[in-house]
């Protein structure tokens, strides 16, 4: 393998959720006359296996940017999710393979199952909260790591950063969007728990589909407290790319001097690289960090 690309195995995603993942697409698009609600499933999941598959395909010209780009997939937990993402298919795919073994037609069969109970209701919102958390984190993530690449690349001209450097804000827009989004369902979650917990008990079963239900919503919420971190992590690492300051090509002459670089205030919030500078004709040039008063005797 390429020593600079990245394979799922090398953040920690396992083969086995990537696996579970593909099986369950398959087994849905193998259904026929499946309802919405599952083909809206089929498209989630498309939408995770993309990126990754993208992912696998980068390659990346240097080290450091390599490590840098892993780093940050793991910050975000891009592997928690696809993993958390993978046992939840596997359990689906299940269920599915279940409910329609005996059904001729597909269609009535799975509609009653996903439409009957409190349970059934529940239990199907949590497997979409799994795929929205697993669908978000790796697409933000992915495409965060895409653009720090072709940010750090060395030969780029200032029309292609200034391009980045937009596609970044864009990115960044669409995080807040879905965070905001996130921050809705789980008010909306809060609140069926609260009506769960007050309805009156069911003779029949004893509050058992009611006790179900409200495990079920419990786990959303944990399900969407996970999104919220992981998509705030990528929301961060995306402001601090946007931060980036590349200085290069800088010559001196003619005893002449110059500070390239960035005072001590400004460390840790600005990303920067310098690169290509000179000096000629008895010229002086600070480069890198520099403190007030180190700049006395420069300037002296």
């Amino acid at each position: 393998m390429d020593p600079f690309s990245i394979a799922a195995g090398a953040i920690g995603i396992t083969g086995v959720a990537t696996t579970s993942i593909a099986q369950l697409h398959t087994l849905i698009d193998g259904l026929s006359e499946a309802p919405d609600v599952v083909a809206d499933v089929a498209s989630s999941l498309a939408n995770i296996e993309r990126p990754l598959a993208a992912l696998e395909q980068l390659r990346i010209s240097d080290e450091a940017t390599s490590i840098a780009a892993k780093e940050d997939l793991r910050k975000a937990g891009v592997a928690e999710a696809v993993n958390k993402c993978g046992d939840v298919c596997n359990e689906f795919s299940k269920s599915l393979q279940k409910w329609t073994r005996r059904s001729s037609t597909t269609k009535l069969s799975l509609r009653d199952r996903l439409s009957v109970g409190m349970w059934n209701r529940e239990k199907f919102r949590t497997l979409r909260r799994q795929l929205q958390w697993c669908e978000a984190t790796v697409h933000f993530a992915v495409t965060s790591t895409q653009l720090m690449i072709q940010l750090r690349a060395e030969k780029m001209s200032e029309a292609d950063r200034e391009n980045v450097q937009k596609q970044l804000q864009t990115l960044e827009t669409k995080i807040r969007e879905h965070l905001d989004l996130t921050k809705k369902q789980q008010k909306g979650a809060q609140e069926r728990k609260q009506e769960l917990q007050e309805e009156p008990e069911d003779e029949e079963d004893g509050g058992l589909e009611r006790a179900l239900a409200i495990k079920e919503v419990e786990e959303q919420l944990r399900v969407l407290e996970a999104d919220q971190v992981s998509c705030g992590v990528i929301l961060s690492q995306v402001r601090s790319k946007r931060s980036d300051h590349d200085i290069g090509h800088v010559v001196t002459s003619d005893n002449s001097r110059a500070l390239v670089g960035m005072p001590e205030s400004v460390v840790g919030k600005i990303n920067q690289r310098i690169a290509g500078v000179r000096t000629d004709g008895g010229s002086r040039a600070v480069v890198g960090v520099y403190s007030s008063d180190g700049l006395k005797d420069f300037w002296a």
